[in-house]
């Protein structure tokens, strides 16, 4: 089984390396909602959502845009609301996360800072590689989630890695819209290189999609 590595630093990227999953209370309690085996896939998805709520507080703390800050602190937020909802599935058996508003606010965010006329994103430019990483991370998830989604044969399972898919899909197009909204900004206040519709920052988009 996969799993992340031990935790990082807290804007390293955590990585997909092979090995066991340290067990948890309720795992060695039974519960019949699951398999030993799919106790152990509930495992893996909880360790990727705990990191990833380290990851993205330690990028949040490096952000020098308020707007950028809140932006990866919701994101964190996002992973601990994911981890919840999973755990509550392993006692429960019920796969449901709730729709977020996620990308719609961020939106929102965008638009704050494109109409502040002090905004100068220079500095925001050195950020741009760990952001980088952040998506290709997110990618990296959603393709991991999907395939094994395709390869679950409990559809509880199934239906749990196609909702964190979508979530991951999500943060993914989150982190690619901020990496181009800060690579457009030209050096100054106020100023972008082109206009900005943000089309695809639609949670409507990607909830209950099905890869």
């Amino acid at each position: 089984m996969l799993r992340l590595a031990p935790r990082l630093a807290s804007t390293v990227a955590p990585r997909l390396v092979c090995g066991p999953v340290q067990g948890r209370q309720w795992v060695a309690q039974g519960l019949r909602a699951y398999s030993t085996v799919d106790m152990g896939v509930l495992e893996y998805l909880l360790k990727v959502e705990k990191d990833g709520e380290e990851y993205y507080r330690g990028l949040a703390a490096k952000a020098t845009n308020p707007g950028f800050k809140r932006i990866l602190t919701m994101l964190a937020d996002d992973e601990a609301r994911h981890y919840e909802a999973i755990e509550d599935m392993a006692h429960t058996g019920d796969t449901g996360m709730g729709k977020s508003s996620i990308l719609a606010t961020t939106k929102t965010i965008f638009e704050s800072i494109r109409e502040d006329p002090n905004v100068d994103l220079l500095s925001a430019k050195d950020q741009i590689a760990l952001y980088e990483e952040a998506r290709d991370l997110e990618a990296r998830n959603r393709d991991e989630y999907i395939a094994r989604a395709k390869a679950a044969t409990n559809p509880k399972v199934r239906a749990l890695f196609e909702l964190v898919a979508n979530e991951e899909q999500k943060h993914y197009v989150m982190m690619d819209e901020l990496i181009q909204f800060v690579a457009k900004a030209e050096p100054g206040s106020g100023r972008w290189a082109e206009s900005a519709e943000y089309n695809r920052l639609d949670d409507e988009l990607y909830d209950g999609y099905k890869y």
